[in-house]
């Protein structure tokens, strides 16, 4: 049986994926940040954090708290992960309308300004796990793309 666990800012992760793991870190809010780390060793606080970057999503957090990734570690977040970064709203009703939200405010936001952000929305463990997966097998993500601006 796994063991809870909480919600944590600063600890590392394992993500278990298939027949390999990655790391995370738990940030500010609901935001988690993956790393390329593929593997099946153990490595280091230090180690981890020094990786690049898969990517930054604001993440469901049932697999920490029911124990699916366990925590393995803390530290401190770095300066660039400790600022919540922009991410846009786009109206399912009125398509061209938009909004930015960044760190709990939201405000209106035109077209172009969204165009480089990842869209507001919270990952679903299935779907952090597909992503990964899909990252390391070389093929497009049907989540990415179903968040993607359009």
């Amino acid at each position: 049986m796994k063991k809870r666990q909480r919600r944590t800012i600063g600890s590392l992760v394992k993500v278990p994926v298939d027949d390999f793991f990655v790391y995370a870190q738990i940030l500010q809010e609901t935001d988690m940040v993956f790393f390329d780390s593929k593997g099946k060793d153990n490595l280091s606080e230090i180690d981890i954090i020094n990786l690049p970057v898969l990517f930054r999503v604001s993440a469901n957090d049932d697999a920490i708290i029911d124990g699916r990734w366990s925590k393995v570690g803390k530290i401190e977040i770095s300066s660039n992960f400790s600022q919540p970064v922009p991410r846009f709203i786009q109206d399912a009703l009125n398509p061209e309308k938009y909004e930015i939200y960044l760190g709990g405010d939201i405000r209106p936001a035109s077209k172009d300004e969204c165009k480089n952000l990842d869209r507001c929305a919270v990952w679903a463990v299935n779907h952090i796990e597909d992503r990964i997966r899909d990252y390391y097998n070389n093929v497009p993500n049907v989540w990415v793309e179903q968040m993607s601006f359009k």
